[in-house]
């Protein structure tokens, strides 16, 4: 049986690395890279230090705009589904490439499994919040984080909880990575959702609250984050993006992450790293319920003041399972 593995966004191969080597311990994992994320520093440099594989295929759009490039994706991705016959597709978390996924593969009858599955911040203008409830919509298998999340998708059939690929993936690496952890009293920083990161008003008020904080912060700059950045304010050093274990380091090293990414929440969560998230909700609820994570959404003097006195827990529950997800979604998905 060939799975296929669909994704284009970096959170998506990370998930991809933990997810492929599982797959083809059971059968043929086949990793299809949508071109979603055209930029060599958010997509193949992150290959060697996974350990992934080439892509059986790499289907590059030319769209520009959000609706086209999704057009260009389902239909490249439902041309290589009608070739390549996968028995299944796995569509990961919530980005773009999920859509994409979930949409070519139920227009062909080709069965989907959402990884990630019922994650939910209940924010329904978020354009992530929109994908993830349209994956579960089109998957008929539904592959769960955390007991939470099957909790939102109660009442459906084939929901399972199987823990966090991503969890898998960081506790492998996590020797290395508190072994290389570089310390440097700082406040680490990541921005790349829409409602920042394509408003440099929100932007601007951002980054003056991570430099009220009174730490030198580490800022690595997504490139969609890049075209609404002005000038940086004394103490914020702007970075190339990262390969994934060179930012784990930062991270394990920092006081604190202030970061509008889901993944960088749970990776924080798992590393010990207090978490202050630059939204109003989160889809991770588990790790502000932990005490572990606090929300600030763009506000200056909240971020500031969440970044003085950061969120810190005398205990971290295993909120993302035990580092075998990628295994148990393996067995299920080759045997349905």
């Amino acid at each position: 049986m060939a799975v296929a593995v669909v994704a284009g966004a970096r959170p998506q191969f990370v998930k991809a690395a933990a997810l492929l080597p599982e797959l083809a311990r059971r059968g043929e994992a086949l990793l299809v890279h949508t071109g979603q994320h055209a930029d060599p520093r958010m997509v193949e440099a992150h290959f060697p230090g996974l350990g992934l594989p080439p892509p059986a295929a790499r289907l590059a759009t030319a769209a520009r705009g959000r609706a086209a490039r999704m057009g260009e994706m389902v239909q490249r991705l439902a041309e290589w589904l009608e070739a390549a016959r996968p028995s299944r597709v796995l569509a990961l978390g919530d980005a773009d490439s999920a859509v994409a996924a979930a949409l070519s593969a139920s227009l062909l009858g080709v069965p989907v499994a959402h990884v990630e599955a019922g994650a939910r911040s209940f924010e329904p203008d978020l354009p992530e919040e929109r994908n993830r409830v349209l994956v579960d919509e089109l998957a008929d298998l539904h592959l769960c984080s955390t007991p939470e999340h099957a909790r939102n998708l109660a009442g459906r059939p084939r929901v399972e909880v199987v823990g966090d690929v991503l969890a898998d993936l960081l506790l492998a690496h996590e020797g290395e990575v508190r072994r290389n952890a570089r310390r440097r009293g700082h406040v680490l920083l990541t921005v790349h959702r829409a409602g920042a990161a394509d408003d440099p008003a929100a932007l601007g008020r951002i980054l003056g609250g991570v430099a009220g904080a009174g730490r030198p912060v580490l800022f690595p700059v997504h490139p969609r984050t890049a075209r609404a950045l002005g000038p940086l304010p004394p103490g914020v050093e702007a970075l190339e993006p990262l390969p994934y274990r060179e930012f784990l380091s930062l991270l394990a090293g920092a006081e604190a992450v202030a970061t509008d990414s889901g993944g960088v929440q749970k990776e924080a969560y798992l590393l010990g790293v207090p978490c202050v998230t630059l939204r109003e909700a989160t889809e991770w609820g588990g790790t502000v319920a932990a005490g572990w994570n606090v929300l600030a959404g763009t506000d200056p003097e909240r971020i500031a003041s969440a970044l003085r006195h950061p969120p810190r827990s005398p205990s971290r529950p295993a909120l993302f399972g035990d580092g075998r997800a990628a295994a148990r979604i393996a067995a299920r998905v080759l045997s349905s």
